[in-house]
């Protein structure tokens, strides 16, 4: 049987990947053959184009103008990575005889393809985002067919014509059912790879992200915040306009990743950074609620999230997320109210009940417990020169 060609893995898997549909797994790509199709790139410009224009519409609901973008051998190592794990748990990988040897020999292999140089170049990010955007929508259909005589399962595969045909006659059922990231990446083969790569587009982290999903490291995706066009993309698609607990979902698990910087040695810019974008966040919930009828009226989001009798039940990172603007005040009173907020009077009264509804809501054991935290990495303000003026000592007489 001849070698695959780089066309192919291109229009059978990257090209889904980034537009969606079907992707097919094949069998383990060895490393030898990934480093052919690096070589291969040059005589598929056909499926290139193909792949890049996907990729260019991608972005385009991110930033105004997305980057010219060539797919490179870097991103080809990061998707043949992804489809060795996908292998790992592919329905026909036991078919195959595939030993724990061999299983261990594809973890491996998976990893170096997918241990790329992690990187701070504004088009790299979105080029891998681009890429790998759908990887927590990535999900597999099984299809449980049975009639008057027995029952089969499909799983990934399309049932053969033959056994769903005269449905009535046969009363034939097809029950379909739906394997999610938490099945098919989540699992211990393959979340290690899966945590590696990651780490490597951390744009789809802060964009997007699954429960079952290793947690951000947000020292990798700090950066991305200094970006203003990319850190109000992904503001806005975090907060998204559905119902309360769809809006905090986002922003609670970017919080309980803070959580964790805190307990390690972050530098204070990136803390400070982290912690201004989360009140911005706040800013967020306050701005969907101007439409209310009463301006001072509490709010429903926090009234359903907060709930004392829901307090078993809140996310990771709730809690913190809410707490963020009142512990800021105890330590550093600049980073507590988001810029420019007393400029629109409806959303700084707003502000004000969020975070009057909030400390009612959490105990202040809570929010001091949080300001401790805070100051072992936030150095005191100085002072503003407007309010300290030293003038020279007059001369004494005589």
């Amino acid at each position: 049987m001849g070698r695959a060609h780089v066309r192919e893995f291109l229009e059978r898997f990257v090209l889904p990947l980034v537009a969606g549909g079907e992707l097919h797994v094949g069998a383990p790509i060895p490393m030898p053959d990934l480093e052919r199709w690096e070589a291969e790139l040059g005589s598929a410009s056909v499926e290139l184009v193909a792949v890049d224009d996907a990729r260019h519409a991608v972005l385009s609901t991110l930033v105004v103008r997305p980057p010219a973008l060539v797919l490179e051998g870097d991103e080809i190592a990061l998707a043949a990575g992804l489809h060795n794990a996908l292998f790992l748990v592919h329905p026909r990988a036991d078919e195959w005889s595939v030993s724990d040897r061999q299983r261990r020999k594809i973890i491996d292999t998976a990893l170096a393809m997918v241990s790329r140089p992690l990187t701070r170049n504004r088009t790299r990010v979105m080029a891998r985002h681009a890429l790998l955007h759908n990887l927590f929508h990535l999900t597999r259909s099984d299809v449980t067919v049975s009639w008057w005589t027995g029952r089969a399962r499909f799983q990934g595969q399309k049932p053969p014509k033959r056994l769903t045909a005269w449905k009535g006659m046969r009363r034939v059922r097809e029950d379909i059912t739906i394997v999610d990231f938490d099945e098919l990446l989540a699992v211990p083969d393959t979340a290690p790879v899966m945590a590696t790569l990651l780490r490597r587009t951390p744009l789809t982290q802060l964009l997007d992200s699954h429960p079952g999903a290793p947690p951000l490291h947000w020292e990798d995706a700090v950066f991305l915040l200094r970006d203003a066009e990319l850190a109000r993309a992904v503001a806005y698609r975090l907060v998204p306009d559905a119902a309360p607990r769809d809006q905090v979902s986002g922003p609670s698990r970017l919080a309980a990743a803070f959580e964790q910087m805190l307990e390690r040695a972050p530098d204070e810019s990136d803390v400070r950074a982290v912690a201004a974008f989360l009140v911005h966040l706040s800013a967020l919930f306050c701005l969907a609620e101007l439409n209310l009828r009463e301006v001072n009226a509490k709010s429903p989001l926090i009234s359903t999230v907060l709930a004392i009798e829901a307090a078993g039940q809140r996310p990771r990172g709730l809690t913190t997320l809410f707490a963020l603007p009142g512990a800021l005040a105890m330590v550093d009173p600049r980073l507590s109210v988001p810029p420019g907020i007393e400029s629109v009077p409806a959303l700084a009264a707003r502000w004000k009940v969020h975070r009057a509804q909030s400390a009612e809501l959490l105990s202040d054991a809570v929010i001091e417990g949080l300001a401790g935290r805070l100051k072992r990495h936030l150095k005191p303000a100085p002072h503003d020169p407007t309010e300290v003026v030293s003038l020279p000592t007059a001369p004494a007489p005589g």
